[in-house]
């Protein structure tokens, strides 16, 4: 590497790692701004000479680094997470994959990894599954000792707050593969916006987004997901139901798109879309009426992405 470049994987590196400690010891703010750590390690990477070699180095540096700043037990927690993801990332946009596909291959290595990490720190899915019962009981005691501070009262009673804990239990395996999906996502979105684009990648990594769409057969997976809610066995039940969450989440995004669409015939202001996309985001009625358009846009093709079909071409002869 020549000077440039070790100046360049020194502040890249840098970056990554106080992002990274800053979003593990900085509460609320912090759980937002640690989903970048990969970002500035695929800007130093990706679309240079001798790629891998970069992505080594700046992932092993960074760790060096989190040890430094918060112990060991950090720098594996990085390895197994963010570490893992830049590989993953890196290696997948050198290959010029579609960024569908790096986004499911990052999740799914992500949960794999960090699945046989806290089984091998746990001991053993039940105390795996105790351990988290009881991370989930203290962020809600937590959350209302919070309120009770600001002057709000919950109001939750010991049945509510059980039930709550036990829901979020059961969809752990589905929210988890959701906000990972979403985490790589983003930082893609924020690479090729500052530092990628089609000169350094030599593709188009996201095409022209306000026309996605999910694939027809995906609609497939939603039904049998849906009735397998119906299941009368509580595992399959389980497993049916973190299906059909993730699945809606895919809809979710192009129910976002159609949004989007819309948003450019109008020309609509920067600011009032994001506005606009805040509130749906957080209203879970409006969510769910993106999420239901996303779904009927494949057979009322709201943007009119599908050309005309021929019996209806001819049907409109006798009319």
């Amino acid at each position: 590497m020549t000077g440039r470049d070790l100046l360049a994987l020194a502040r890249s590196t840098l970056a990554s790692a106080l992002i990274f400690l800053a979003g593990a010891m900085v509460p609320i703010a912090g759980g937002v701004l640690i989903v970048f750590t990969p970002a500035p390690i695929l800007g130093f990477v990706v679309g240079f000479s001798r790629p891998y070699l970069r992505m080594a180095c700046a992932v092993a540096l960074t760790a060096a680094l989190v040890a430094a700043g918060g112990g060991l037990i950090a720098a594996g927690s990085y390895l197994v997470t963010f570490g893992l993801a830049t590989a993953v990332m890196c290696q997948m946009l050198e290959r010029r994959r579609p960024f569908e596909l790096i986004v499911i291959c990052t999740t799914a290595a992500l949960i794999v990894a960090g699945t046989l990490a806290a089984l091998a720190l746990a001991g053993s899915p039940a105390l795996l599954a105790q351990s988290m019962h009881s991370d989930l009981v203290k962020a809600v005691a937590g959350g209302e000792k919070f309120y009770k501070m600001a002057g709000i009262e919950s109001g939750l009673s010991a049945e509510t707050r059980a039930s709550i804990v036990d829901a979020v239990l059961r969809l752990s395996p589905a929210l988890i593969a959701v906000t990972t999906a979403f985490m790589v996502l983003f930082n893609l979105g924020v690479f090729w916006r500052i530092g990628g684009k089609e000169q350094r990648l030599g593709y188009t990594l996201f095409g022209d987004l306000v026309r996605w769409a999910t694939p027809e057969w995906l609609i497939w997976v939603l039904l049998v997901a849906g009735f397998g809610l119906f299941i009368p066995l509580a595992s399959l039940s389980t497993i049916a139901l973190n299906c059909f969450v993730c699945v809606i989440a895919v809809y979710f995004c192009q129910g976002l798109s159609i949004m989007a669409f819309y948003f450019k015939v109008l020309a609509m202001p920067p600011l009032a879309r994001g506005l606009i996309y805040f509130v749906t985001v957080v209203q879970p009625v409006l969510a769910a009426l993106v999420c239901t358009a996303g779904i009927f846009d494949l057979w009322i093709d709201f943007r009119r992405l599908k050309p005309p079909s021929q019996e209806a071409r001819n049907l409109g002869d006798f009319l």
